[in-house]
């Protein structure tokens, strides 16, 4: 059976919107700044039905302390969890119900604002507050049926996210409440390159609103499923080109834990052992002046080495689990001991805890506990595929976050009261644009150009064609020499325009930008005279050369660059020399 055939994808798309937060006016604007700081300790709640989500149960055995960063220019006491949240903001509403025209789904009679529990520290409040707006839909340009529209504020940005502290994680709460929309589809994908293309075109719709854009703006989670597998969501999916190779990889993971639940089934773990006394003379770095401890694992020498897709065997996927519970990992005897200088240490272990050759080894130092995580992982698998979250990583693969949320985390927000959607005009397609933009434009600029985050740039300085090119090709020309544009240089741009193009318009704005003194344009009389002269000037040079206009063109252009267009001065030239012929 192909992959195309058995595997199920749904997509959760989330947007921020380009407004002021959600609940309060303060400003979405990041900075790594702050003003004070403070902590807080957070513990599971039941839900509306009474039920403990597994989710946050996981990150209160965590037992982790979470300091926040604060500046006062981008957060208030609403972030702070120290005062009520404020009216729902009406624009980034206005904007979730423009999606939700496109999406031709159906809002709802009223809105109601949740509470969804979130105690990864992320929400200073230990919820986040989500609001349906819609359900039903179809993505513009496939069969892909939406499932739901929601509005959202988005969480805290980590500080040391990627260096995770077994007992502390810091936030900065600038980004804690900036609007969101998430988009979610129903399972209808069956490809990689066709959840990729779905992606995209929920992308380009979202691109036609008042929406943030750069690196980490929209993000895309990616739910897959396989028949004798489970649902699991991936998260974090930055580059769209990388989808197809993650749906890839997730879906022979699933395969190779259902073909392996069985051995698995066969083997036990032992209990911890404390095995310190072995290693007081030890040259592992690993292990050196720690407690160690050791469990073996009946019957299971090669399981930990076991495949699941390229660049990932059991044993990682077994280590991604210790570490999202806040350890660094364990060592077994699957790998290449050697490494780790434990040849002596190794033998006086197994003789210890009565190894047999048919045994795998594992162990950690400072605790036991990552041991008895790689046992309760163990347990898990048994029963082949979990429902898990996890993380989209650089290479396609992904790693586990924690056990996948249930409907046990979400309960009604009593400081909001409803509010009843309200009519807006149908927002312009991206189909739509492009037309429009082909009219003024080059078809390649247009293309560029209609989904581009300059777009409101370019209309609001007066849609003039030769600003195609400047926003298309210029603007990330000087961008990348490190040259940064804002809207002053491009007014004044506007301003000096007299019909440049290609590498004299492109000189003309870096000259604006770098602030030099800019010459003010010539008539095509004060060209001429020029012209003129140099030619009466380069008489020999024309007579002894054959094509004269070609060395005699790089002095003219750097008497008049930026002050007249190129093709007129090589038309002047060209005549000029005509007459001397």
């Amino acid at each position: 059976m192909s992959v195309a055939e058995e595997v199920k994808i749904g997509l959760e798309i989330h947007q921020q919107l380009d407004t002021c937060k959600l609940f309060c006016n303060c400003p979405t604007e990041l900075t790594d700044t702050h003003d004070f700081t403070f902590t807080r300790f957070f513990r599971p709640t039941h839900s509306e039905l009474g039920g403990l989500d597994r989710a946050a149960l996981q990150e209160f055995r965590k037992g982790r302390k979470v300091v926040y960063h604060a500046n006062l220019a981008s957060s208030c006491a609403v972030e702070w969890d120290e005062e009520p949240p404020h009216p729902l903001n009406t624009k980034a509403l206005e904007i979730a119900l423009q999606f939700t025209r496109m999406m031709a789904s159906t809002p709802v009679d009223e809105i109601q604002v949740m509470r969804k529990i979130l105690i990864d520290g992320s929400a200073v409040s230990g919820f986040q507050r989500t609001a349906l707006v819609a359900t039903g839909g179809v993505v513009p340009g496939t069969k892909v049926r939406v499932d739901s529209i929601c509005l959202e504020e988005d969480s805290s940005r980590p500080v040391n996210g990627e260096h995770l502290s077994q007992s502390e994680r810091v936030f900065n709460v600038d980004r804690l409440g900036t609007p969101l929309i998430e988009v979610a589809t129903l399972p209808d994908i069956t490809s990689g390159e066709q959840a990729r293309e779905v992606a995209l075109k929920i992308g380009e719709a979202l691109r036609m609103l008042k929406v943030k854009r750069g690196l980490g703006t929209i993000r895309q989670d990616i739910n897959i499923s396989i028949p004798d597998g489970a649902r699991v969501e991936i998260k974090g999916v930055q580059d769209l080109s990388l989808i197809p190779k993650l749906v890839e990889f997730e879906v022979n993971r699933q395969k190779r834990l259902f073909i392996l639940s069985e051995r698995i089934r066969q083997t036990s773990p032992g209990k911890p052992l404390e095995v310190t006394g072995i290693f007081t003379k030890t040259d592992s770095k690993i292990f050196k002046g720690q407690k160690v401890f050791a469990m073996t694992f009946s019957s299971a020498t090669g399981l930990f080495a076991e495949p699941m897709h390229p660049g990932k065997h059991l044993g990682r996927e077994l280590a991604e689990y210790v570490r999202a519970h806040g350890f660094r990992g364990f060592v077994h005897t699957d790998e290449d001991m050697t490494k780790y200088k434990l040849e002596s240490e190794l033998e006086a272990v197994k003789k210890i805890m009565g190894c047999r050759q048919t045994d795998l080894l594992a162990l950690s130092a400072g605790s036991a506990e990552p041991l008895n995580l790689v046992a309760e992982r163990l347990s898990q698998l048994v029963s082949g595929v979990t429902e898990d979250t996890r993380k989209c990583e650089l290479d396609g693969s992904s790693s586990f976050l924690r056990p996948l949320p249930t409907g046990a985390r979400m309960y009604p927000e009593t400081d909001i009261p409803p509010i009843k959607p309200f009519r807006v005009p149908m927002p312009e397609t991206p189909e739509q644009r492009l037309v429009r933009l082909k009219k003024v434009l080059p078809e390649q600029l247009a293309l560029k150009l209609h989904i581009s985050p300059d777009y409101n740039l370019f209309c609001e300085l007066g849609g003039h064609p030769f600003l195609g090119e400047v926003f298309t090709e210029h603007l990330p020309a000087l961008r990348r020499r490190g040259l940064e544009v804002n809207r002053s240089h491009l007014e004044q741009l506007v301003h000096l325009y007299k019909g440049q193009k290609g590498g004299a318009l492109l000189d003309l704005l870096q000259k604006v930008v770098k602030g030099e003194e800019m010459k003010s344009q010539v008539s095509d009389e004060v060209v001429r005279q020029f012209v003129k002269s140099l030619v009466h000037q380069k008489q020999d040079f024309i007579k002894n050369t054959p094509s004269p206009e070609k060395g005699l063109m790089g002095l003219v252009m750097q008497e008049f660059r930026g002050r007249f267009p190129g093709q007129q001065l090589l038309a002047i030239l060209k005549e000029e020399l005509e007459k001397v012929n």
